[in-house]
């Protein structure tokens, strides 16, 4: 089981028990505050604020850009193998399900500042899109860049010709049900860039990662391309964006990029107590799930990957 942040204990911790991260309240983060409660969030997502510094939100995981079928690893549910990853990942055809897909919640510090020092950013989510999806950082839980483990695989069912990918167009894909099924990305949204910022245009915030600072596409006011080498290690720049015409530190998912960077390597601000409680949760939702079917599937996966 993939623990969403590195510091998560076991299930028993109480929420009743979380902290709530230190809020300031200068020029810049007010900039950050006016900007999250002027975002535009998809269909699947509901955005509250508690607080002056702080904004819930709440998604059903579902997201609003996916496929009839998709690749997954093998599984008893799924047994039939027809694709295999760079990385040795044996992969078969699932069938979309939104009913299976699970959702989340977490309250967020929207007046946010840099930390002393970084912190690597973990497996599991680590930030939310305006779509609905968790942002996941670059890899995968077998340690692979995810875009770079990328294959598809074609067929034809009910006389129609599918597509079926490991990682959709979009730049995301589900976890398996022994973990789930977390719809999430690895890297730059397509769908949602495409959206928001046409073919060429300026990038917008698109999200917020876990510690409080925005997330954007991949190009700057001008719609020019940003390289990975105006990036800090942690995928982030200070720059004038459309929402900061000032100027913000921000993170930036990379276009084009499936390489450790495709996301975030880890975060610059504080990821708060609160968060780190609400992600545990969310990481218990998910352990609690689990069937007999998935402990099954479980087994079948470590099997097929000898």
């Amino acid at each position: 089981m993939i623990s969403f942040l590195p510091m998560l204990s076991s299930c028993s911790s109480s929420l009743a028990n979380e902290a709530t991260s230190a809020s300031t309240t200068n020029t810049t983060t007010n900039a950050y505050t006016a900007v999250y409660k002027a975002m535009t969030w998809g269909p699947a997502v509901t955005v509250t604020y508690p607080s002056s510094c702080t904004m819930k939100i709440t998604s059903t995981g579902v997201p609003p850009y996916h496929d009839p079928y998709y690749l997954g690893p093998v599984s008893t549910a799924n047994p039939t193998q027809v694709a295999t990853t760079p990385s040795g990942l044996k992969l078969a055809v699932v069938p979309y399900a939104p009913a299976s897909i699970t959702g989340g919640s977490a309250t967020f510090n929207i007046c946010p500042t840099k930390a002393a020092s970084t912190t690597a950013s973990n497996l599991g989510p680590i930030g939310y899109i305006s779509s609905g999806e968790f942002l996941y950082n670059a890899f995968e839980a077998t340690s692979t860049p995810a875009l770079a483990d990328n294959v598809s695989y074609t067929f034809t069912s009910g006389g129609t010709s599918y597509t079926a990918y490991f990682i959709d167009n979009c730049n995301s894909h589900s976890t398996p049900a022994s973990m789930g099924y977390t719809w999430h990305l690895h890297g730059v949204p397509t769908c949602v860039t495409a959206a928001t910022d046409g073919a060429s245009g300026p990038s917008h915030i698109i999200g917020i990662a876990l510690d409080g600072f925005p997330v954007y596409g991949g190009r700057d006011i001008n719609g020019n391309v940003i390289t990975v080498s105006q990036l800090d290690a942690c995928n982030g720049i200070t720059s004038a964006t459309p929402e900061f015409p000032n100027g913000a530190y921000h993170y930036v998912l990379p276009i084009g990029v499936a390489n450790s960077q495709s996301s975030l390597n880890c975060y610059t601000g504080t990821v708060s107590a609160t968060v780190v409680a609400q992600m545990e949760k969310l990481a218990c939702k998910m352990r609690n799930r689990q069937t007999v079917d998935a402990k099954k599937e479980r087994e079948w996966m470590a099997k097929m990957a000898m």
